[in-house]
């Protein structure tokens, strides 16, 4: 062969640099392909947990879960994690993912302050000492009893809790029951009562306007717009604990109240400086919900409703 046939030196070498990047790359391509091949998956696990679990602001599940993630590509996007838990902050970060990724979080929620609530045990007052039930029952009994328990339980969630009156009987006015929340204050009041009418489950009132008593006119713009958003958030929630157990009767203004229809609002409502609801737990003069009240499954029901109405109408203020 003449050495014009012959390949260089040169040549040889560099096809073989050529043959062995050829080899190089091939299953290194192939690796990275398959590493990002398929959904990305966030295992996320929270302390406490329970957690709401938001991606993007989508609902997903509850923790611990692993969510999985079909939009995510083999180029690296951004996805924003949220968890919410009732009576803790929101937790939330943003982590970048590519698919086939699978990444590990764990959260610590931290717990909210607890707010100041004021409860409100109805009766006895300059109106009337409240009505009663087919067997005896009073609804200043009834209020009493589970405003404690009320107590009790917020108090458990890191709520502190004051109450209008010291003890059953005790006599308290309308307006001084306002005063002691405002001085208090609390974040919002929620006052406790039994009904009597022909109807039956629960209704949530609040100051829908402006009312006078004693030449005072009340309560604020702020109060009125302020009760409404926590009572639209408080009655939802409470009935669904209640659901299939207790009827409701839904969210009203106060003027829609014998006394609010004369004054224009309910006197603890004129002179509230804090949001405020009126909660009538029951029909008392109604045999069912009498039942249901007085029985120890019904009033832990309702303090349970009371304390999901109460919490989700706080986060409605915030």
């Amino acid at each position: 062969m003449t050495t014009k046939e012959c390949p260089s030196p040169c040549l040889v070498l560099f096809a073989c640099l050529l043959l062995l990047g050829a080899l190089a790359l091939g299953p290194a391509s192939v690796r990275a392909e398959e590493s990002t091949s398929g959904p990305a998956v966030l295992a996320v696990s929270s302390e406490p947990a329970g957690a709401k679990v938001f991606v993007n602001g989508y609902y997903k599940s509850r923790t611990p879960a692993n969510v999985t993630i079909e939009s995510a590509t083999a180029t690296p996007r951004e996805y924003t994690l949220t968890l919410l838990l009732s009576g803790y902050a929101k937790w939330q970060r943003a982590y970048s993912l590519v698919a086939g990724e699978r990444r590990e979080v764990a959260a610590r929620l931290d717990k909210l302050p607890g707010a100041i609530i004021c409860l409100d045990p109805g009766h006895p007052s300059e109106t009337s000492a409240g009505c009663k039930g087919s067997t005896g029952v009073t609804e200043n009994h009834l209020n009493w009893v589970i405003a404690l328990k009320l107590r009790d339980a917020l108090t458990a969630r890191g709520h502190q809790v004051v109450l209008t009156k010291s003890s059953e009987g005790e006599m308290v006015t309308n307006r001084r029951r306002a005063e002691i929340a405002n001085g208090a204050g609390a974040a919002c009041m929620l006052r406790l009562h039994c009904d009597a009418a022909s109807a039956s489950g629960l209704a949530v009132y609040y100051p829908d306007r402006q009312g006078t008593k004693y030449g005072v006119t009340g309560p604020g713009r702020d109060v009125i717009q302020a009760s409404g958003a926590f009572a639209q958030g408080f009655y939802p929630a409470a009935m669904a604990v209640l659901s299939g157990q207790h009827k409701g009767r839904g969210v009203h203004g106060d003027s829609g109240t014998y006394i609010g229809s004369q004054q224009g609002a309910l006197t603890g409502s004129i002179f509230a400086k804090i949001p405020v609801l009126t909660v009538e737990m029951c029909v008392l003069t109604n045999r069912t919900d009498e039942a249901f009240i007085t029985g120890a499954r019904g009033q832990e029901l309702m303090v349970k409703a009371l304390v999901a109405g109460v919490e989700a109408g706080l986060a409605r203020l915030r």
